[in-house]
Order: structure tokens, then C-alpha cells, then sequence
């Protein structure tokens, strides 16, 4: 029994699993086919607000072009600018530079002397300066670059060109187009990565020679510090000493001149702008001067320069020329190394011979081929680093040499030579020079005596080239002068010593300018010098509320001056020089006074801008002159202002014959204050313009330059009036300069018994001739009625 229930009991429960089986299994398949018909419809609906479900063909293709035109755009502005290419290839200079100032420091350490070492230096800060330059656009490009390819990779984001590349059927469509994006982008993106690695390179390379050109630089300054306490240090035994062994040596001097080559050779190709001007400069002056022998030539009057004693640039044009060039070069030049000085300074050389060579006598002359010679001899034994006692004889000899030049020099110095009192103070310091570079040789001071020695011949050479620059200049202002008047028709001579007497102290102030930078600079002194004045300039002031710098004091009056002394000699561009009387050279000068107004204006104009005065201090100044005006200062500005009134209103210009109150003349200067006339005596009378302006003027040659002459006759004759009245109309028409186009007027004033009082009134046709006229034509009746048989009084 407890069996028979046992198996009833196990097949219950085998039939209630399987039925919960099957109800599962059911239940199990009605729930994933439902799970998948939600998902379907999942997805329909997430479609039906998808790109792909809003955007249509047309769409797609627009969609494309944007993309293509932007990776054009990108391409495009990826490309590395020429600027970009060029500051590369200047890198690779600036790295020459650097390694070469390296390795001159390495290698002629004890070669290199201050000057040599200020070179070095200028041209490190230069490179400096260009590594900044280059810095800043590397940096601009590189942040370029990245933003492009930035934007290379957002394009990776966008949905719709990512929803093509998902739906087969819109890919197949599109296949072509989508395979030419990705090449391009490819191409594009790979061309971004190159050009920034280059500029990554150009950037690293950049840093490196910024790091390396400063450690340099300080370097350097180390040098210059320690050469310039050591200059005056005592370097060998003295000369009667006997040498210690070893200390005396010959050595080679072919490191001094490999290193000099070297310089040379980096400076000369680092030089170009300055050269550029220099040579501009003198190719100007040539053009100048050739133009004037050329008109001259052309209208047969080059033989009327030889009244002015203008030669050189008339015979040696070329060479007057590179004369200038030359003697200008060194401002351009100024941290330039011996060896390049000493090659401008053989190229002067050869210019200044050709020009003396027919100026000088023979002995003075020799003197000069003396001077020549021992310029070569004292670079030579500049490179001698420790010479011998036999070498530092001869040097002494060279220095005794040259103080036995200058003596002769400086007596048998021609008259005639350009800035002769300049030349004999400057033989002096040449002189002493070289009784001091004596001293410092026998002293064991080799360096300083090299120094010293080279400087002196120097100086005689450089103010003697500045001399022949002097006549040179002077000769072809004069030229200028003759020319421009020849062209004007003004053929007689003019005060040449005048002009030249006027431009020769200005010219003198300017080269005495040159010799000083030129002769501190072979001194090794002008850069401290430079510094010191340029800090002392520099430096900020302050009065009261007020801050100035005595540079910017100093620049506005030497533009003031400049202005002023260009508005005063601008005049003989135009041939005019202030001393002719004749109506050519009067009317001329109307056409200066408006330049020589706006020269001033414009002078100081630009001085007010380059000082940095604020605009509200030149309003305080301004109220300042205002009540200055009020105090005192009316009858200046009066005239000031009765000067521009004159200059614009032109009740009369220059060259007009006038009568302003008891004084009569012609007008011979319209300044801005005053204005001269000249009376028929040749006195000069100055008149100030606010008189002339409150005064009647009476201009006789405004509209025209005629004027009317009156005749009173007493003629004794029995002939009629008629008859007299012919007579004398046709004499009065047959002569000169009377006006033919008006009828001379014969007027009968009285009549007595055989007797006629007439009147005669004709026009003369050139108001300046009208007393010579007037003569003449009396004279002429009186021939006339003579042969006539009629006596005529009056």
C-alpha cells in the first residue's frame, strides 16, 4: 500500500513539471517575439528623426562640396608663406654667425682685439634681433598650422558625413566622392604633420641660437671688460731691458690674418643695407654732377666755370665721386673690423691721389706718398702680437717717421687747401699720438703703441679726405648756381666767394663730426662715449609737472635749425644767391618765398612731433605766448602775420618797383618779418611788413612792367605844328624799347612868334629802362629836328 502511493505521488510531480515546462516555454516565445517587434519599432522611430531620415540626396551632395571647399580652404592656408621660407633660410646664417663668433672665441682668443670684439658683439645683437623676429612669426605659423589641423579632426565628428559612411545604400551612392574626401583628408592631414615639424624645427632651432648667442654675449663683455683694464697694463719688459727666456718670441701673424679674413668676410655679407646707401649716395652726387658738365656742354658754357676755379668734379668726375663715397663710409660703418676699415680707407686712398696729383706740388705731393706708405706699414705691424725687440725698433722708427711727415707737412701745407686750420691742428694730435705711442713701446705698452700709432696716421688721412670732400662739395653747389642761372638766361658772374664763405662753416662743423666718430672709433672710445651721451639724453627730467629728456630738447632745435638753414640756402638750388640787381635774379626769388614758408611750417611741425611734447603742454605754452602777445610781442606777430598776408595776397612780389611811403626802389626780399628794397642809389632799406600793409603802396609793375615818359619841348621853327608833330611821332617809334602798340601823344602847350611849347608823352616797355629810354629818344630829336634846320630847347 505505502509503496502503490509512493509512485502515485513521484508521477503527480513528474506531470505538474511538465506542464509548468510547457506553460514556460510558451510564455518564454511570446515574450521574445515581442521583445523584438519593440525594438523594431524602436528603431523605426528613432529613424524617423535621424539625419539620414531628413536629409534627401540634394542635401548630401551640398553637404560635400562644403567639405571639399574647406579641405581647399585648409590646404591652402597651410601652405608655408614665402616670408616663412625666407626667415629658414636666414636662420641658417644667423647660425653661421653664431658658430663663427664661437669659434673665433675658441680659437684667436688672444688674437681678438677691443675692436674686433665690439664687432663680434654688434653682430651677435644683431642675429639677436633677428631671432626675435623670426620667434614671433614661427609662433604665429605654428599656432596657425594647429588650429587647421584642429579642424582637420573635428571634421571626424560630423554626424552626417559619418551616417554616410554607415548606410550602405547612401555610401554606395556617394562611393566616389567619399573616397576622394578621405584621400584628401589623408593627404592634408599628413601635409599638416610636415610643415609642423618644420616649424617645429625652425622653432627649435631658433631657441638653441637664442641660448647660445646670449652665452656668447656675455661672454663677450667679459672680454671687453678685462681688454679694457688691461690696456694700459704693461705687456713686455722695457726695451733696454734684456728679455726674460722664453718671453720674447717671434710668432706667426697668419692667425691674425686668418681670423681678420674671416671678419671681413661675415661682415662684408652682413653689411649689405649700409653699403647699399653709401654707394646710393655717391651714385646720386655722380648723376648730379654729370647732369651740370652735360647742360653746360650743351649750351657751350662749361668754359665759364673756370671764373669759379671749379676743376675736380669737371675733369675727374668718377673719382670725385668715390671720394665722397669713401669719405662718408666710415658713418656708415662704424663697428666695422680693422680689416675692412683699412680696405675703405685704400679705396680712399686711390681716389684722393688722383685728385691731389694735380693740385700739389711734387714736394708736398711725396709727402702725401709718404703718408701712404706708412698707413700700409702701420696695419702691418698692428698684427704683430708680440714682436721682437728688431720689430719694436722699427716700429719706432715708423712713429718717428711720421712725426717727421707731419712737421713738413704742416709747414709747406698749400694756402689754398680746404680747412687748413683744421689740417694743422690735426698734425698736431697725430703728433702727439705718436710721441705717445713712442713712450708705450719703450715702456713695454705694445698694444696701446699699436694702437696710438695706427690711430694718428689715420687721422691726417681721414681730415684730408674730409678736406677734398669739403672742395668737392663747394665746387658743385657752385656748379649748381652757374647752371641753373645759365639756364635762366642770367649770364653774368656772381659773388662765388660769397656762397662759399657761407656753406663752410656749416660744411666745417660737419666734418669735424665725422673725423671725431672716425677717430674715436680707430680709438676704440666711441662706443662709451655713445653710451654715455645717449644715457645723459636719455635720462628723464622733470620740472614741476612737466618731464622732458635733454634728447628730445636737442632734437627739437636741431630740426628747428635744419629748417631754417634749408629755407635759407634752398635758394641756390635755383641759382638765385641774393646779390643780383637785374630783373632775372629778382623774379626768381617770388618763387622761394612760398617754399622757404612751408619749410619752415613743416620744420616745426616735425620738431613739435619728434620731441614728445603732450599736445596739453603746447596748449599751456600756447596761453603763455598768449598773454606774451598781449604784454609785448604785438608788433611781431603783426608783422609775421602782414608777411604771410604778403606771401598769399601778393600786392606785390619780388622784383616790383614800388613806392611805399618816402621810399621807392625795387622789391628785393619778401621775408616773413621784413622785406627789402633797393633804392636807386643801391641802398638797402628794411621794412618791416606791418608797416608796409598800414602804408599806400604804389606798384609800378604789377599787371605790367610799362610805364610813361614825358618830354617838354621849346622848339623854334617856322614849319607847322603838323609837320613837327610827324617828326617827332617817328623818331620817338624808331627808338628802343619804347612801346609800339600806343600811339606816342604830342601835345601843343603854348605858342609864341616862331616858337612852339609842346608836350610829349610815349610809353616806355620796360619800367626799369625807362631813364635810359627817355634819353635816347631826346637825344634822337634833337639829331632829327637839327637835320631839319629847327632849334629845340629843353
Amino acid at each position: 500500500m505505502i509503496r502503490t502511493l509512493h509512485h502515485a505521488a513521484l508521477l503527480f510531480l513528474l506531470i505538474t513539471v511538465c506542464l509548468f515546462k510547457s506553460c514556460y516555454t510558451a510564455y518564454a516565445q511570446d515574450s521574445v517575439s515581442k521583445g523584438k517587434d519593440f525594438k523594431r519599432e524602436r528603431n523605426r522611430s528613432f529613424a524617423l528623426f535621424s539625419d539620414s531620415a531628413s536629409a534627401t540626396q540634394a542635401e548630401y551632395m551640398l553637404h560635400l562640396e562644403t567639405v571639399f571647399q574647406k579641405m581647399d580652404s585648409i590646404q591652402n592656408e597651410s601652405i608655408l608663406s614665402p616670408e616663412i621660407l625666407l626667415y629658414g633660410q636666414q636662420l641658417n646664417e644667423s647660425d653661421s654667425i653664431i658658430q663663427f663668433v664661437n669659434q673665433s672665441l675658441l680659437k684667436y682668443n688672444q688674437t681678438l682685439n677691443i675692436r674686433n670684439i665690439e664687432m663680434l658683439k654688434i653682430l651677435l645683437e644683431d642675429v639677436q634681433t633677428d631671432l626675435q623676429k623670426f620667434n614671433k612669426s614661427f609662433k604665429t605659423t605654428y599656432n596657425t598650422l594647429s588650429a587647421l589641423k584642429n579642424e582637420i579632426r573635428d571634421m571626424r565628428q560630423d554626424t552626417l558625413l559619418r551616417q554616410m559612411f554607415r548606410d550602405s545604400t547612401t555610401r554606395k551612392k556617394f562611393l566616389p566622392q567619399l573616397q576622394d574626401l578621405r584621400t584628401s583628408r589623408r593627404y592634408t592631414d599628413s601635409m599638416l604633420t610636415a610643415r609642423l615639424s618644420i616649424i617645429n624645427g625652425f622653432k627649435s632651432r631658433t631657441s638653441a641660437a637664442s641660448i647660445l648667442s646670449s652665452k656668447l654675449i656675455n661672454k663677450l663683455n667679459k672680454q671687453l671688460s678685462s681688454a679694457s683694464q688691461k690696456v694700459f697694463a704693461q705687456e713686455l719688459h722695457y726695451l733696454w731691458e734684456k728679455p726674460e727666456r722664453g718671453e720674447e718670441k717671434e710668432e706667426s701673424v697668419s692667425s691674425v690674418f686668418t681670423e681678420e679674413q674671416k671678419a671681413l668676410n661675415f661682415y662684408y655679407s652682413n653689411s649689405t643695407e649700409n653699403r647699399f646707401i653709401n654707394w646710393t649716395i655717391g651714385l646720386l652726387f655722380l648723376f648730379w654732377i654729370i647732369r651740370n658738365v652735360r647742360i653746360l656742354k650743351r649750351l657751350n658754357k662749361l668754359d665759364t666755370l673756370n671764373q669759379y676755379n671749379v676743376t675736380d668734379i669737371t675733369r675727374q668726375p668718377i673719382a670725385s665721386a668715390f671720394a665722397v663715397i669713401f669719405s662718408i663710409a666710415p658713418l656708415f660703418d662704424l663697428h666695422a673690423p680693422a680689416a675692412y676699415v683699412q680696405l675703405v680707407q685704400f679705396l680712399s686712398v686711390i681716389a684722393l691721389t688722383f685728385l691731389y696729383r694735380r693740385q700739389w706740388a711734387a714736394p708736398i705731393f711725396y709727402s702725401w706718398l709718404a703718408i701712404i706708405l706708412l698707413f700700409f706699414l702701420f696695419g702691418f705691424t698692428s698684427h704683430i702680437l708680440v714682436p721682437v725687440f728688431w720689430q719694436r725698433c722699427v716700429m719706432l722708427l715708423l712713429n718717428l717717421s711720421a712725426i717727421a711727415v707731419a712737421l713738413y707737412l704742416r709747414k709747406k701745407l698749400p694756402g689754398s687747401i680746404q680747412l687748413r686750420r683744421f689740417i694743422r691742428a690735426v698734425l698736431i694730435i697725430e703728433i702727439c699720438l705718436h710721441v705717445l705711442a713712442i713712450l708705450c713701446n719703450i715702456t713695454g705698452r705694445i698694444s696701446l703703441s699699436q694702437l696710438l700709432g695706427s690711430t694718428g696716421i689715420l687721422a691726417v688721412m681721414q681730415v684730408l679726405s674730409l678736406s677734398m670732400l669739403v672742395k668737392i662739395l663747394l665746387e658743385a653747389v657752385v656748379m649748381q648756381i652757374h647752371t641753373s642761372r645759365i639756364r635762366q638766361g642770367i649770364e653774368h658772374p656772381f659773388q662765388a666767394d660769397r656762397v662759399v664763405t657761407s656753406l663752410r662753416k656749416p660744411l666745417l662743423w660737419l666734418v669735424v663730426m665725422i673725423w671725431f666718430i672716425v677717430f674715436t672709433t680707430n680709438l676704440n672710445i666711441y662706443d662709451s662715449i655713445f653710451n654715455g651721451t645717449a644715457d645723459f639724453l636719455s635720462a628723464p627730467r622733470s620740472l614741476g609737472s612737466i618731464s622732458f629728456t635733454f634728447g628730445n630738447i636737442t632734437l627739437f632745435f636741431f630740426i628747428i635749425w635744419l629748417a631754417h638753414f634749408l629755407q635759407r640756402y634752398i635758394s641756390y638750388l635755383l641759382g638765385d644767391t641774393g646779390d643780383d640787381e637785374g630783373e632775372e635774379g629778382l623774379a626768381q626769388r617770388s618763387k622761394l618765398v612760398m617754399t622757404r614758408l612751408i619749410l619752415l611750417a613743416l620744420g616745426y611741425l616735425i620738431a613739435i612731433a619728434a620731441s614728445g611734447i603732450p599736445v596739453d603742454k603746447i596748449t599751456i605754452v600756447l596761453g603763455a605766448l598768449g598773454v606774451g602777445i598781449g604784454l609785448g610781442l604785438q608788433n611781431i606777430v603783426n608783422n609775421f602775420v602782414s608777411g604771410v598776408i604778403l606771401i598769399f595776397d601778393r600786392p606785390l612780389k619780388v622784383g616790383d618797383s614800388v613806392e611805399i611811403g618816402d621810399h621807392s626802389g625795387r622789391v628785393k626780399e619778401i621775408g616773413l618779418r621784413s622785406s627789402t628794397l633797393i633804392t636807386s642809389d643801391g641802398a638797402d632799406v628794411i621794412i618791416p611788413n606791418g608797416d608796409m600793409l598800414s602804408q599806400h603802396i604804389t606798384n609800378w609793375t604789377h599787371s605790367n612792367s610799362y610805364k610813361r615818359i614825358e618830354l617838354k619841348l621849346d622848339i623854334e621853327t617856322m614849319e607847322p605844328k603838323d609837320k613837327i608833330t610827324s617828326i617827332l611821332k617817328e623818331v620817338i617809334k624808331s627808338a628802343d624799347h619804347v612801346l609800339k602798340k600806343r600811339e606816342p601823344v604830342v601835345l601843343l602847350e603854348n605858342t609864341k612868334e616862331n616858337a612852339y611849347s609842346m608836350d610829349v608823352y610815349f610809353w616806355c616797355e620796360d619800367y626799369y629802362k625807362a631813364d635810359q629810354t627817355k634819353s635816347e629818344v631826346r637825344y634822337l630829336i634833337y639829331q632829327e629836328l637839327k637835320l631839319n634846320g629847327i632849334r629845340v630847347n629843353g
